[in-house]
């Protein structure tokens, strides 16, 4: 059993996708994983029923710490682990210790340019990258080809004065049947337009492998909807599973777009009235390393100032050149320090990814100060009596609602519950939304539709709850009233009618955590340091919360969906057999190489270690 200070650790593990260090005493790490799952697959090691191996067992012993970095995915969970462990060796660890994991795609510099993956990277090339499965970048190849239409053969070209020539055919054909076929432009027949159309299509193939797909969607479904129009059913679909296959790379890993030599990223965050600046390391272009700190700041100081003065703390005397890659504007000037402050593409992405884990410190910060200060129902009294409201329940019940989304992708919402001034998870509640078409965002539709569906519930029970908050600002709320008069308008029965006349909302915007009551047009701003402001914002985190993880599981349901049967070599009783024992994808792939072998081949184990799932 872990002791106090590692159970307390075990619990507040997140459950998200990313990587978990292990620490001995002495503050060195000794081991390093991945997981899709960091809560359940750490806790795994320190249950009574746990089958580790004698090492694991060892291991165990000597843990005194643990530490978690969150990644957006499985894949750049993928690529993290490969890179600490190169770094830092734990001695637990036996695999991926060389650089041979590391797969590029290359953009060869040449007349007519060809793609290719490939395992050496040099910098004379255009390299995209680094991934770790191999059936990955084969897929992405795949889809380049049918977008982009790049050429497969071997003939060698070459440029003088301008024009260019074939030096070498391969006893290649020209031009060739991917060109009949309409999978290649034909540059071969060095015909200017050929050459043009397809020189065009590799600075597209370099905007795609750099990130920006949206508009290879949009052209694909224009496409794929013409066809069905013209009842060609059988093209359209393949170009359905195509977009299929972009969707899912859209929703990847951030770490292959990587950024050039040494950075350090770093955001910052005010919550729970408290101020933290999280840094990821990036040396040779690979995340080495991440730190949080919580700011002491007495005097309070804007954000600005904050991170001046913690960067001429910090870096005064860095002796390489070192990039800083910022959220907002400073006033500093450092002779081994550049600034980016960046608005798109890759390293905004890493900023987002600091974010991420600066806000889990937060989180986990703040529940350790509120366990040993709880509120009472008389703060929930209280703020009731600020806003203007009366008690409406015996057990005085505050519900807040929110709405998530990745690119309009997997629009989710949810509710959640304080009940007598504790978290009540038993009457949380999530829900997809329903109204949206895919990749459309339109956060006051969806607040429409999950406002709506309650007002439904509402109307059904009869139950009325004591306070509603809305986690917007003060014109959304004025949207949000607009719903419910509507609402109300429809209904006949008149003792109906009468129970939304119960409701009481209130919103809170996020910039001031100023609160707004329908129709006010003064906000009321609570003291910072009050029990009834923490309540608000208490509520307000765990339906954020709990809406974010929500989503994530359903972007990893859907992109986990007939896994196993696209997986080549992997037949349908061995996906029975698999499937029986250990009851879900996540089970299995979280069992380990050791355990899976009683029930696969040698050969499908490697197609699992292929596609990066153990």
């Amino acid at each position: 059993m872990p002791n106090n200070n590692l159970e307390k650790i075990l619990k507040n593990i997140p459950a998200q996708p990313g990587i978990y260090k292990f620490l001995d005493k002495t503050g060195k790490i000794i081991y390093i994983w991945k997981s899709v799952s960091l809560h359940s697959r750490v806790n795994s090691y320190f249950l009574s029923s746990a089958d580790l191996n004698l090492a694991k067992k060892k291991m165990i012993k000597e843990i005194v710490n643990i530490e978690c970095i969150i990644t957006n995915n499985k894949e750049e969970s993928l690529i993290l682990e490969s890179t600490l462990i190169k770094k830092h060796k734990p001695k637990y660890n036996i695999l991926m210790k060389d650089d041979k994991n590391y797969i590029y795609i290359k953009i060869t510099r040449e007349a007519i340019p060809k793609i290719i993956k490939t395992r050496i990277k040099a910098w004379a090339w255009d390299f995209f990258g680094p991934y770790t499965s191999s059936a990955y970048v084969a897929n992405i190849l795949k889809i380049i080809k049918k977008v982009f239409f790049s050429r497969s053969c071997n003939i060698v070209f070459e440029e003088n004065t301008d024009k260019i020539s074939i030096k070498s055919k391969w006893n290649t054909k020209i031009p060739c049947l991917d060109y009949y076929i309409g999978l290649c432009s034909g540059p071969c027949l060095l015909e200017k337009k050929n050459i043009d159309d397809y020189l065009e299509s590799i600075e597209k193939t370099k905007d795609f492998l750099s990130g920006n797909i949206k508009w290879v969607l949009y052209y694909l479904e224009e496409k794929m909807k013409i066809l069905a129009s013209e009842l060609k059913f059988e093209q359209a679909q393949k170009i359905k599973e195509t977009i299929e296959s972009i969707k899912i790379l859209d929703n990847s890993q951030i770490v292959r777009d990587f950024i050039e030599w040494d950075w350090d990223i770093i955001n910052y965050l005010e919550k729970y009235n408290k101020k933290y600046i999280g840094i990821m390391e990036v040396r040779d272009s690979k995340i080495t390393g991440y730190k949080n700190y919580k700011i002491e700041d007495k005097l309070d100081e804007d954000k600005e100032f904050i991170m001046e003065y913690f960067i001429e703390n910090n870096y005064l005397n860095q002796a390489k050149k070192l990039g800083l890659i910022l959220p907002f504007e400073i006033n500093i000037d450092m002779p081994k320090i550049s600034l980016d402050i960046p608005k798109i593409w890759g390293k905004l992405e890493l900023l987002k990814l600091v974010y991420k884990n600066l806000f889990d410190f937060a989180y986990k910060d703040n529940l350790d100060s509120l366990s040993t200060k709880n509120f009472t129902k008389k703060t929930q009294e209280n703020l009731l009596e600020i806003l203007g409201y009366k008690k409406i329940n015996k057990d005085i019940i505050f519900e807040c609602n929110d709405i998530s989304h990745i690119s309009g992708n997997h629009t989710v919402a949810s509710r959640s519950i304080i009940e007598n001034w504790k978290t009540n998870p038993s009457k949380y509640r999530k829900y997809k939304i329903k109204s949206l078409d895919e990749w459309k965002i339109d956060d006051f539709a969806s607040m429409k539709e999950i406002l709506t569906r309650r007002l439904k519930e509402i109307e059904k029970t009869g139950f009325v709850p004591d306070l509603i908050i809305i986690d917007w600002g003060k014109w959304q709320l004025s949207s949000v009233m607009q719903v419910v008069n509507n609402f109300k308008s429809e209904i006949i029965e008149e003792d109906k009618k009468e129970l939304f006349d119960k409701l009481q909302f209130v919103s809170i915007a996020k910039r001031e955590e100023e609160l707004f009551l329908p129709g006010e047009k003064i906000s009321i701003l609570l003291e910072k340091d009050s029990e009834e402001l923490r309540l608000v914002q208490k509520i307000r985190d765990e339906a954020h919360r709990f809406a974010i993880t929500f989503n994530r599981d359903s972007r990893i349901k859907s992109s986990k969906k007939n896994m196993l049967e696209d997986l080549p070599g992997i037949w349908p009783k061995t996906r029975q057999k698999l499937l029986k024992e250990f009851g879900n994808l996540d089970a299995i792939f979280e069992a380990g190489e050791e355990i899976l072998s009683k029930f696969m081949t040698s050969s499908q184990l490697e197609v699992f270690r292929d596609h990066g799932l153990i």
